[in-house]
């Protein structure tokens, strides 16, 4: 797979320096992170099993975050569009100066494989997010923008963890054995099947002068960050 493309773009969310990241779910991008040598701290309620040693894992749901303010250079957010109390949090936890990022990915419906594959997954597809969500809440700067475009290559384990990631939670398991289908189809006489994407990041500024002085929660974790 073409990783060029997804490590420049990790590296752009996070900075030029070593930093310590809250990555908010368990997703692909924290352990590109942690393959760039940052400190990387996995929350959310899909944390289920350490899948790295090299990070640390938190289970946890609601807005309210387990963990001391002032901890973190970066937090990373799967959504452009938050609830002011989850903003809140976010601009808590950060140090003076920290980033608050995010990323979406479009991909290219012109190419027929990729149509056959939202057929079996679903379209995930979300509407355009407005750059200026983060700095709405008062607690951030405006927002900078960056666009990475790539092409990757998927043999068939890819592909099937590419489909098992995009697929609606209301399509069930058991049709992405589509997929091997889909293979068959279109890869007959290549060992990958291309795929276009664009990548779209946003990061901002955290102002921790605009931020109402609260007590961090009772069951905080203070994170060593030495």
């Amino acid at each position: 797979m073409d990783v060029i493309p997804a490590a420049r773009a990790a590296k752009w969310m996070v900075g030029d320096r070593l930093s310590t990241v809250l990555h908010l779910g368990d997703g692909g991008l924290a352990y590109e992170l942690a393959e760039q040598g940052h400190d990387v701290t996995v929350l959310g309620d899909d944390v289920d099993q350490v899948r790295n040693p090299d990070l640390t894992y938190i289970r946890s749901s609601g807005d309210r975050l387990p963990l001391r303010s002032g901890t973190f250079d970066v937090v990373i957010t799967p959504f452009f569009e938050e609830s002011p109390a989850a903003l809140a949090e976010y601009a808590r936890v950060l140090v003076p100066g920290g980033l608050l990022s995010s990323m979406s990915r479009r991909y290219d419906d012109s190419i027929p494989w990729m149509r056959r594959l939202r057929a079996i997954t679903g379209d995930r597809d979300a509407p355009e997010p407005a750059v200026d969500t983060f700095s709405a809440s008062g607690l951030f700067g405006p927002p900078d923008v960056e666009t990475f475009n790539a092409w990757e290559e998927l043999d068939l384990p890819h592909l099937v963890r590419f489909a098992e990631q995009t697929r609606r939670a209301s399509v069930p398991e058991s049709a992405l054995g589509a997929v091997h289908d889909l293979w068959r189809e279109y890869a007959t006489g290549a060992a990958k099947l291309r795929l276009r994407h664009e990548t779209r990041c946003v990061r901002a500024v955290v102002d921790k002068s605009a931020l109402a002085s609260e007590p961090d929660p009772p069951d905080a974790i203070l994170l060593s960050l030495d």
